[in-house]
Order: structure tokens, then C-alpha cells, then sequence
């Protein structure tokens, strides 16, 4: 049995036979530190003793455990969306294969057969690929990562995008009297995700400063959701009780008469956009506030997109603060984007800078209503 340290690996085997030219079969574990490594050897020979190799386990059976190990801190969006990808893409085209058979061209005509696909759809399939096979070759299973050259297929831009003129005259004409107008209006003006939208409260509404706490988000995988950390929260790991994570937005003036209408009688724990029942909204009773609204917009602009879905608000939002003149600083901190730049994370806006970038939001909103005076 040799042992050595290979790059940051170190790496154990055992022979358990000779090859056709006489030179001794072996089989190889590897692991970031001795300890590990000197396990992985012990599980590789108990297994070999029961007539199981880990070089013969296949693709299936790896993604089974790859889950459970690899992804078994992730959070419980980030879990169903490996574990859809595995199971809708990648498990029925190369699932039954031995994990060390399979080849990049094997890899390369599964991505292949999404030609033409969307690119936002097909870029996540391959980097549940990439990170399956990456931990298949730390683990040991495979020498070789057949995924360092897997190139994407020609692919269409998602679809996502700000919405154009016709169509914002549209939403914000239909806005101002429908029934789910207030809905509506509060992501386009406020750059909401539609979870955190749904979980606002009154208490989250500060109409003294003119400006909303975004705390917290309606976590829709099923039907009925939970409250939950903001996303930047979820993808940092952190609690909802942790600043990080929280965000304050500005109300422009022009959302004011919004929000105070929805606060009017409310208590701070009120829900400002509960389903028809009380309660925090369902999956389904946004689809209905949504597709309702949507179709009055396109009875009134027939180019009105059928395809158009509440995240093209946010879209139209973070195009509105680029064109407002806001820097990049503050337009991240009011999107909630999550940053690697740990000096942004601890990093907060000073008061003086949220105001002069709520002010230009002002001005942005004030000359579009003179250019554009169909707007509201």
C-alpha cells in the first residue's frame, strides 16, 4: 500500500489483484487530509470484501449521496433545485451509467440536446454537472473530471427583461384602479421580490422617512409558504434576525399615496396584501392576483406580453435606478443583491446617501411623468 500526497489530495490504495500484463490492479481513495484519507481506504476495503467497488457505483447511485453530503447544508430552495435538475435532466439521460465511464462527450450531448433553450435553464444544468463530478473526483471515485471543457450549446436569452414604454403605460394605467394595483405598484416602485412583497406588515412601513424595511420573505416552493430570511440572507446562511440580510428601500414620493392607503387602520403586525381569507398569500392566489391583472393589460396594449411575469418589475426597477443616476453601492443595497465583497456586507449606506439616492429617484419619476404624461 503506498501513501502520498498528490497537488492538495493525499491519496491511498490497496491491490487487489494483477491487470492481463502482470503489473498489480489497485484501487485508489483519496482525501484533504490523512485521517479522511485513512477512512475512505477502510470504506473502499470493506466494501471490496463484499464484492462492491466504489469505481462501479453509478451515476444515480453517486447523486443519492452527493445530495445527502455535499448539499446537506444547503438551504431548502437551493436543495429542490439540484435535486429537480438531477432528477428532470441529467439521472434519466446518464443515471444508470458507472460514474467512471462516463466521458465529456457523454456530457456534451446531454447539454447538446438542449440547443436553442433558454440560458438561464440550461447554465444551471451544467453546474449541477460540473459540481457532481467535482465532488465525485475529490471523493475519489474518478481520476479524471470529464466536465473541464463542458461548453454550453447555443442557447436564447431568458426572456426576463425591464418592461418597455408601451407596456409600463399599460401596467400603470390598469394599476391605478385595479383591485391588485397596489400589489403591483409596490414591486415596480420598491424593486420587491414577490415574496418579500407578500410578507410586507404595516410595522415595515415607515412613512416618516418614507422608506420600508425589508426583513424578511414568503418562502412559495409549495402552495402554502413560510417566512423566511430575504434571499441575501438565505444565500449568506444567515438568520432573519441578523442585520445582514435586512434592507432598507426608499418609497419614492410617487408609491406615498400607495402605502399610506394600505396602512390606513392597520395595526404593525397587519398583513398590507393578505389572500381573500386573511392570512399570508398563497402560491396560487398570486398566479390569480397576477394573471387577472395581466390580462387587463393586454385587453388595453394587445403587445403587452402574455409572457411578462411580476420579476419584469424588478427588472423595470433596477432599470430605473441605473437611469435615475444612482450608484452601483446603493443600487445593490436596495435590490438585496447578496455580494462576495465581505467590506459590502458590513458596509451600511449612511442617511445622507440614501436620501440623495431617493431624491434622484424622485427626479427620474418626475421628468418620465413630463416626458411620458400618460403615466400616472
Amino acid at each position: 500500500m503506498s501513501n502520498k500526497k498528490t497537488y492538495k489530495y493525499h491519496r491511498s490504495s490497496f491491490v487487489i489483484g494483477k491487470k492481463a500484463d502482470g503489473t498489480p490492479e489497485r484501487i485508489w481513495v483519496r482525501g484533504k487530509t490523512k485521517a479522511e484519507c485513512a477512512e475512505k481506504l477502510a470504506e473502499a476495503k470493506r466494501l471490496h470484501n463484499m464484492g462492491v467497488s466504489l469505481q462501479d457505483i453509478t451515476v444515480a447511485d453517486w447523486a443519492v449521496r452527493w445530495l445527502r453530503t455535499y448539499k446537506g447544508n444547503a438551504n431548502e430552495v437551493q436543495l429542490a433545485h439540484y435535486t429537480a435538475k438531477l432528477k428532470r435532466d441529467i439521472l434519466p439521460v446518464i443515471g444508470h451509467m458507472k460514474i467512471k465511464e462516463v466521458r465529456p462527450s457523454h456530457l456534451k450531448e446531454l447539454l447538446n440536446s438542449y440547443s436553442g433553450g433558454k440560458v438561464g435553464t440550461v447554465s444551471k444544468i451544467r453546474i449541477a454537472i460540473k459540481q457532481l463530478f467535482a465532488d465525485a473526483v475529490e471523493e475519489g471515485l474518478i481520476e479524471r473530471n470529464p466536465t473541464t471543457r463542458l461548453e454550453l450549446p447555443n442557447l436564447t436569452e431568458n426572456l426576463r427583461r425591464p418592461l418597455n414604454i408601451a407596456e409600463r403605460l399599460a401596467c400603470e394605467k390598469v394599476a391605478s384602479s385595479h383591485k391588485y394595483g397596489s400589489y403591483v405598484n409596490v414591486m415596480l416602485y420598491c424593486g420587491l421580490r414577490r415574496g418579500e412583497c407578500i410578507a410586507l406588515e404595516v410595522g415595515d412601513v415607515d412613512l416618516q422617512k418614507n422608506q420600508l424595511t425589508i426583513s424578511k420573505a414568503l418562502n412559495l416552493t409549495k402552495n402554502i409558504g413560510y417566512i423566511a430570511g430575504t434571499k441575501a440572507a438565505n444565500m449568506r446562511k444567515i438568520r432573519t434576525n441578523n442585520d445582514v440580510g435586512v434592507r432598507i428601500v426608499p418609497i419614492p414620493k410617487i408609491a406615498i399615496p400607495i402605502f399610506s392607503e394600505l396602512c390606513k387602520g392597520k395595526q404593525n403586525g397587519d398583513i398590507l396584501f393578505p389572500k381573500q381569507a386573511g392570512g399570508y398569500a398563497t402560491k396560487q392566489a398570486c398566479r390569480y392576483w397576477w394573471s387577472v391583472f395581466s390580462k387587463e393589460c393586454i385587453a388595453i396594449e394587445p403587445k403587452f406580453s402574455p409572457e411578462i411575469t411580476p420579476h419584469f418589475l424588478r427588472h423595470t426597477y433596477a432599470t430605473d435606478l441605473y437611469a435615475a443616476g444612482i450608484d452601483e453601492k446603493a443600487r445593490k443595497e436596495f435590490l438585496g443583491h447578496s455580494s462576495s465583497d465581505v467590506t459590502d456586507i458590513y458596509t451600511k449606506m449612511s442617511e445622507d446617501a440614501f436620501e440623495r439616492a431617493r431624491d434622484l429617484l424622485n427626479e427620474y419619476h418626475d421628468f418620465n411623468r413630463w416626458l411620458f404624461p400618460d403615466l400616472r
